[in-house]
């Protein structure tokens, strides 16, 4: 039963700082206004700029909050006592949504120096960084580099560069630009990258930042959910939110709430609880009564989470491939987890092989795609038209991954492995020609395993999917499931059909025989054939192969000339012999195929 954990946090308001003005002339970066970041890479020298004190190679930054935006203007004096190349420049984040570039941020900054010695802009999105403003080559090509660079910023999104030179008594326009990639601004800040020996040749100085904040009506992001074993959870949030009054629940159950966290930055809180998580179990967390400092809620309220663990071989299973896809739909592919363990998705990938063995670029999954124990996952570049496509209810798990292969018709190698791709979690080599006879044209028909735990690479594990679920049944069940679990222990079912009556039609209800037997001990050799009533073989289903103690050959009901077998009374012809102690077993089993 769901349980609701409500608390009250001690919340602190805080605005965005718009304008900005700095000169050190204070001696420090603390206060007035406070810089954070990389600060043991900075001093405030006796000349009262801020500069570099780096004591080996390294990217170093510092932030101040800065919500300036809309017809904003931003300047800063930079001094660079070194030639500027890709291992040596300077950048100013005119506006950034964070103060720690460690993960990247979202924003824009003016490169002062780099490979082609010049002042330039650049979106930075994530770790990605695009130069959208291509300034002058070799504007930077001196040392020392001495030089004020300005940006201004209408409310429309036009950006125009501006730089000037210590020898320069106007600035000189750089280019200009419109982009609204990013639509507001948190913080303002300075960065430099040194090699080992130039650790103090940056110094930045004048700063002024003016300009019109951008409201903010966003809603807040749960970016990130951390288990803490034994029973911490680590929320963090994309920006900085009010906490009071809000509501966490936890299913399944992990008792009361028995303290709470709240970060300095009003970014994160860390829960702890009064039962410790598990592993091997998908939690889903829900969260009310959350909003940011502006009074925007929270939208995307629920998400999933675990203890995950590592996968290794054989942990999951290829259960099902849609290869050649039906118009209206997409090509897909599902695993099952045939472990205890809750899977992270996103420390997995997917890929075909190559010719000579190699695999091609890895396929990666979202970050937060958990797989629980006995779960399945069909995933695709178009989730949605897979979901719709055969009318799947709301359990089936169909994610979107974040890139996707083109899968060969008749026949390819499909690989799951980790993302160093030196572990194989289950390899699949499939055919075109595992589809039933009665399929003529298999585009629009996915393979489906009769069972997840049967092997990948054995083509009796495979058949066609049911016409009765449009021939796929993504991220759930398969419509050609058998329980392949042991026979029962008495003598009279070692050898027997199951079922004794079957219907090959491809119609998703017995659609396969599974001829099990059991023996008093290993070591048999067997052989299995398929006759009619007057003792013609139709069908060859094993030729002196090493038998287990316990197992099942399985008849899809075609011949030896890949037909469906006619409508009426076979016999299972089971041969079976011990080299070691010459005995020898014949066993004959009534079977019937019947069509609806």
């Amino acid at each position: 039963m769901k349980k609701r954990i409500l608390f009250f946090l001690f919340f602190v308001p805080f605005c965005i700082t718009a304008q900005v003005s700095e000169s050190f002339s204070d001696g420090n970066f603390t206060q007035n206004p406070s810089w954070e970041g990389v600060s043991q890479n900075f001093i405030v020298n006796g000349s009262g700029e801020l500069q570099a004190n780096a004591s080996a190679a390294a990217s170093s930054w510092l932030f101040t909050p800065s919500g300036s935006f809309d017809n904003a203007v931003w300047e800063c004096r930079v001094k660079i006592n070194y030639s500027t190349s890709s291992s040596n420049y300077a950048a100013v984040y005119v506006a950034s949504d964070v103060n720690d570039l460690t993960a990247g941020c979202n924003g824009y900054f003016v490169q002062i120096g780099g490979t082609n010695d010049e002042v330039a802009l650049y979106l930075q999105q994530g770790t990605k960084k695009t130069k959208i403003i291509d300034g002058t080559d070799k504007r930077t090509d001196g040392n020392p580099v001495n030089i004020w660079v300005k940006l201004t910023r209408d409310v429309s999104g036009k950006f125009t560069l501006y730089s000037k030179l210590a020898a320069e008594s106007e600035y000189f326009e750089e280019g200009g630009t419109e982009n609204n990639q990013v639509s507001a601004s948190s913080y303002f800040g300075l960065f430099y990258a040194n090699t080992a020996s130039t650790g103090s040749a940056y110094f930045f100085d004048d700063i002024k930042v003016t300009g019109d904040r951008v409201p903010d009506t966003w809603p807040p992001v749960l970016a990130s959910v951390t288990v803490k074993l034994p029973d911490a959870l680590q929320l963090i949030f994309n920006e900085r939110i009010n906490f009071a009054g809000a509501a966490f629940s936890v299913i399944p159950n992990v008792g009361s709430l028995i303290s709470s966290t709240v970060s300095a930055d009003q970014k994160s809180v860390e829960l702890h609880f009064q039962q410790p998580f598990q592993k091997g179990v998908l939690y889903t967390l829900t969260i009310e009564n959350i909003a940011d400092i502006e009074g925007n809620k929270i939208r995307e309220n629920t998400v999933s989470f675990g203890v995950p663990e590592p996968a290794m071989a054989g942990d999951l299973q290829w259960n099902e491939l849609m290869v050649d896809a039906p118009e209206g739909s997409a090509e897909y592919a599902e695993v099952f987890n045939v472990s205890d363990k809750l899977i992270d998705m996103s420390r997995l990938g997917f890929a075909t092989r190559k010719a000579d063995g190699s695999l091609n670029t890895l396929n990666k999954f979202a970050a937060g795609t958990y797989l629980p124990p006995s779960g399945y996952l069909a995933f695709s570049d178009s989730a949605e038209l897979v979901h719709a496509y055969h009318s799947c209810s709301a359990e089936a798990h169909i994610v979107k991954s974040l890139s996707w292969p083109s899968l060969n018709n008749d026949g390819a190698t499909l690989v799951l492995c980790n993302l160093a791709k030196d572990t194989v979690i289950d390899e699949l080599t499939y055919s075109a020609k595992w589809h039933h006879v009665s399929v003529k044209n298999a585009k629009g028909v996915a393979l489906e395993k009769i069972n997840p735990e049967l092997p990948s690479s054995a083509a009796a594990s495979w058949h066609s999917a049911s016409w009765e679920t449009n021939f796929g049944t993504p991220g759930y069940q398969n419509s050609q499931y058998t329980d392949v679990s042991s026979a029962q222990a008495d003598d009279q079912s070692a050898f027997r059909a199951d079922p004794e009556v079957f219907s090959p039609d491809n119609d998703g209800v017995d659609d396969i025989c599974l001829i099990r037997y059991k023996l008093e001990k290993s070591g048999y050799v067997g052989s299995v054939t398929i006759l009619n009533p007057v003792g013609v073989k139709v069908c060859t289903l094993a030729t002196n192969i090493l038998l287990s103690a316990e197992g099942y050959i399985v008849w899809d009901g075609k011949t030896d000339r890949n037909q469906n077998a006619n409508a009426g009374i076979y016999v299972i012809y089971f041969d079976m012999f011990n080299p070691e102690t010459g005995d020898r077993k014949v066993k004959k089993l009534p079977l019937t195929v019947t069509f609806r």
